[in-house]
């Protein structure tokens, strides 16, 4: 005598998931744009501050599609100074990006736009960020970065409009102690 195997209902739930997935993914979708390029920056690590190391991470990104006349632009940025300005600790924190891009200077990027200062200021930024190349050479060629905040983001011909009036600027510029800077290129 045999007996046949039977189905418990939680096999047939998982048979009929299985199924409907396998079914979505021969079902028709619509074109997915194409990338004509896409680039970027990440960074992380301290530079030496007044009141200890800063601590920071950042990322820009520019991505164009074939079908859009607008790159689409995608940045972040966290940046914590135990002594801050005034020596209390400062947390800058990205809100909305205005631009990214090279500079003249090469293997550096400059992001612009707004953050948020111990999040109750809204204010300009403009950040540069330089990588100096491969880990090996950094003594030749030191990572840097420079951060200016509020008053002091309209400096150097950058595109920030200051918009509200603040009386908050900060402004930092320092070769990395640790961390690193490093340009990406995507090839589409």
């Amino acid at each position: 005598m045999t007996t046949e195997p039977r189905t418990s209902r939680r096999t047939a739930v998982a048979a009929l998931a299985a199924g409907a997935a396998s079914m979505a993914l021969l079902a028709p979708r619509p074109a997915l744009a194409a990338m004509s390029s896409a680039a970027g920056i990440v960074a992380g690590g301290s530079v030496a501050g007044s009141g200890g190391a800063i601590q920071f991470s950042a990322f820009g990104s520019k991505l164009t599609l074939d079908d859009s006349a607008e790159p689409i632009l995608f940045c972040a940025l966290s940046w914590l100074d135990p002594a801050g300005a005034d020596g209390a600790p400062l947390a800058i924190e990205f809100a909305s990006v205005a631009s990214y891009g090279p500079t003249e200077v090469e293997g550096e990027r400059l992001m612009t736009g707004t953050v948020t200062v111990n999040a109750e200021v809204t204010a300009p930024f403009a950040l540069w960020l330089f990588d100096g190349g491969v880990l090996e050479d950094k003594d030749t060629a030191p990572d840097r970065i420079r951060l200016a905040v509020g008053g002091a983001a309209a400096v150097d011909g950058t595109p920030v409009a200051l918009g509200e009036k603040t009386d908050f600027s900060y402004d930092v510029e320092a070769t990395l102690d640790t961390g690193n800077i490093q340009i990406i290129a995507l090839e589409p």
